[in-house]
């Protein structure tokens, strides 16, 4: 015999000692906690077979299979042993050459299918022709065309800082003088707060235009607590 058929003999019979190491393998994996590495560890060491498994001692299997414990050998013959005996029983059935059974999936129901109307039928939505909104729309029945429908803080600290000046230039005073507080400011405060101050509030837009809005009208909004 030549050379290269001795060469290609050899090739064949490793081959063939892989396959049937790596079927050996994959029948230790029908163990439960085996997973395909610790199935080939096994195989490597001699355990290559459920019943070796099954019939080991945990310490001589934990030592002569890398990154395998003692805990977790127990586990391995305990698998192996429910499993022996399931198969002696007739409960599962192994000659699958080793392949694990798989459960057919359930077929998915098919989508739901919702015929549309062709796109001519489709209305076209409404085109909004005013920009204005609900609440600008309420204040401008109210006659507050910007703005907040109150008055702010600053319009308020406005209002008494001006008032308080005519006070103090000799204007008279709106409300009854025996309650009313003596210091100017206070003074100027309560009457704004009796709402009796004939005062108007101008807001202006940066592009400069103005209105004008009646204090009474942002004082319906307001709440000076």
């Amino acid at each position: 015999m030549s050379d290269d058929s001795q060469e290609k003999g050899s090739e064949t019979e490793q081959e063939s000692t892989e396959e049937t190491e790596a079927e050996k393998a994959q029948v230790l994996t029908n163990i439960q906690s085996v997973g395909p590495k610790n199935a080939e560890k096994l195989v490597a060491a001699g355990y290559d077979s459920i019943d070796k498994i099954a019939s080991a001692d945990s310490e001589e299997l934990a030592a002569a299979v890398p990154g395998v414990s003692i805990g977790k050998a127990e586990d391995f013959i305990a698998a192996a042993v429910a499993l022996k005996e399931a198969v002696d029983a007739g409960e599962i059935d192994l000659t699958r050459k080793g392949k694990k059974s798989k459960r057919k999936k359930a077929p998915e129901p098919d989508p739901d299918v919702h015929e549309l109307p062709p796109a001519a039928e489709i209305a076209r939505a409404e085109i909004r022709s005013s920009l204005k909104t609900g609440l600008e729309s309420d204040k401008a029945s109210m006659g507050i065309p910007i703005g907040p429908k109150w008055l702010t803080k600053f319009e308020k600290a406005r209002i008494i800082g001006a008032r308080a000046l005519q006070i103090s230039m000799g204007a008279p005073v709106i409300i009854d003088m025996r309650t009313a507080p003596s210091e100017l400011f206070s003074l100027a405060e309560a009457e704004l707060r009796a709402r009796v101050l004939p005062m108007t509030v101008r807001r202006t837009l940066p592009t400069g235009e103005h209105f004008d809005i009646p204090l009474s009208r942002l004082l319906e909004n307001t709440r000076l607590d």
